[in-house]
This record gives C-alpha cells, structure tokens and sequence, in this order.
C-alpha cells in the first residue's frame, strides 16, 4: 500500500492559489468510518437516521386509526415499525459506503489534487472531478476529510495519511474552510 510519504512527488505548493497532492489507496474502513462519523456525529447525519423511525411511526399511527386498531395492536405496530427503520436505515446507509468505496477501489493507487476549485482524483485510467459547488458541506476525523453532498448524502473520503508533507493537511483544511461548509 502506497501512503503519504511513499512518493517522489512533490507538487504541494502554498495555502492559496496552489494544488495540494495527496496519494493513497481507498480502504473500506475509509469510507465506513465517514459514514458513521456522518451518522452520529453531525446533525444532518443524526436527521438522516431518525426520518425514516419518524415516517414509519406516522405511518403505523395512520395504519392503526384506519384500521381502528386497539391501543395493544396500535402500540404492537408502533414498535415494530421503529424497530424495523432503526435496524433497515442504517444497514442501506451502510450498504451506500460500500458501494462508494467499490467505485474508489477501481481507481488503485489515487492521487487526488485539492484545489480552490476543487479536487480532482485519477488512478489506473480513470479520472473524476468535484467541484466544491456539488459537494458543498464537509467534516474531518482524525485520519479523513470528507466531502458531502446535501440531498444525496453522497461523499468523497480523503485519507489524511495520503499527504506528502504533514502541512498540507493543514493546507487541506484551509481550503475546505474557504470553499465548503463545515458540518
């Protein structure tokens, strides 16, 4: 596995103006680890998982009124179905980081280029571009920068360990705090 430090290439230049390289293989633990930090640890994420027990109480309120249900089957229903969307909302979220680390994983080795228009990864022969007008929200943990969408909870996760000098994480997060909201 090829990291941060495992490369020749010196292309970081300054805060401003410049482009950042970082370089890294994607890893399934990448992606978990911003979805689940998404999840529980931001409020759009925590609004995320508690719609559907929401919905799914309103609609067992709805189910029992309709079907006169008495206040035992009412109250059989209300548990279930919040049950139920508690246990299916997280395992499709889950199942999301899955499939965007699978296209990640198609790239190999990435070298993703930060930018203050935005980032641009390419690997093997593929090649993608966001601007940071798509992706407009981001959060950081410990070892990512991860880049979100608003509606689609869609997210590009940026292992910090990719970056060839130590100053551009902090460069990094410089230009994510020009250009991004932070959640």
């Amino acid at each position: 596995m090829q990291t941060g430090g495992d490369t020749s290439s010196t292309s970081s230049t300054g805060s401003t103006g410049g482009t950042i390289e970082f370089v890294y293989d994607p890893t399934p633990e990448d992606y978990r680890t911003a979805f689940w930090r998404f999840n529980f640890g931001t409020w759009p994420g925590r609004g995320n998982l508690m719609t559907g027990p929401f919905v799914g109480i309103g609609l067992g309120i709805l189910l029992s009124w309709l079907r006169r249900f008495s206040e035992n089957q009412t109250a059989f229903v209300l548990v279930a179905v919040t049950l139920a969307m508690c246990v299916i909302v997280p395992r499709v979220g889950a199942r999301k980081a899955r499939e965007q680390y699978q296209d990640m994983e198609e790239y190999g080795t990435c070298r993703t280029t930060v930018t203050e228009e935005g980032l641009t990864t390419t690997g093997g022969e593929l090649s993608s571009t966001i601007e940071w007008r798509v992706f407009p929200w981001y959060f950081e943990t410990d070892t990512l920068f991860v880049v979100m969408t608003k509606r689609t909870g869609i997210f590009f996760a940026l292992p910090k360990r990719g970056a060839q000098d130590p100053a551009d994480v902090d460069r990094v997060r410089a230009v994510l705090d020009r250009n991004l909201k932070r959640l």
